[in-house]
């Protein structure tokens, strides 16, 4: 069968030594959502670039044999993004996730709307990776992207100092071309305070607006379209 036509589920640290447990939730939706009977073939990922070939078996796989599959960009593209709205963070995640990105850190900034607590965020970042893992699975995808939380501006641009930043400045910014720590601001925009602490860091799509969950999956676009 070939590869991309494989029903495939995330395994992490799964190997083609001897047969693979597969977790409920993978082995729930071979057998109830894609009615697969024992014997089929599937593609078990180890989250390490691989895929390992395998047969359904109860409710095990067997290894058949390891691909080594060519969908994982050259470029490491993470999003730093100011807490949107809504299910706004979902929508980012999976775009995001299927266009290539390797990496979100979500975090507060002075003009984000929403909060996330301490007893939401783990709930909040476990939802956002079950979604990451889901959407690596349909894309092909062989890594589950890495998904965090940080409390503030000034505890990103701490841990990652060589960022970019989608800016709202007018006619002089340079035009996005390349990064590999990309920031995104909220719906409400930067406060002052928090400009002069990106100033010098900042880069366009160009001349039109987009609104806050189309940003991030743009510019993942053309700088993984240009990179790999």
């Amino acid at each position: 069968m070939p590869l991309r036509a494989l029903p495939r589920v995330f395994v992490p640290g799964a190997t083609a030594e001897g047969e693979i447990e597969l977790p409920p939730d993978e082995l729930d939706k071979l057998r109830k959502v894609l009615r697969l009977a024992s014997g089929a073939e599937i593609g078990v990922l180890p989250n390490d670039g691989t895929l390992i070939r395998a047969r359904l078996d109860g409710r095990v796989a067997q290894p058949i044999g390891v691909e080594y599959p060519d969908s994982e960009s050259e470029l490491s593209l993470t999003i730093l993004q100011a807490l949107p709205k809504g299910d706004k963070a979902e929508e980012i995640v999976r775009a995001c996730t299927e266009i290539g990105v390797t990496g979100f850190v979500f975090f507060a900034s002075r003009r984000t709307i929403v909060r996330w607590d301490e007893a939401k965020t783990e709930a909040k970042l476990q939802r956002l990776r079950t979604i990451a893992k889901e959407s690596c699975e349909l894309s092909f995808r062989t890594r589950v992207p890495k998904i965090g939380y940080l409390p503030s501006l000034d505890a990103v641009l701490k841990e990652f100092p060589s960022c970019v930043a989608l800016s709202e400045a007018e006619s002089t910014t340079p035009v996005l071309t390349k990064a590999e720590e990309l920031l995104i601001g909220p719906e409400g925009g930067w406060a002052p305070d928090e400009q002069a602490k990106i100033a010098g860091l900042g880069v366009t799509l160009g001349p039109r607006v987009l609104r806050v969950e189309h940003a991030g999956p743009a510019a993942a676009a053309i700088l993984l379209l240009r990179h790999g």
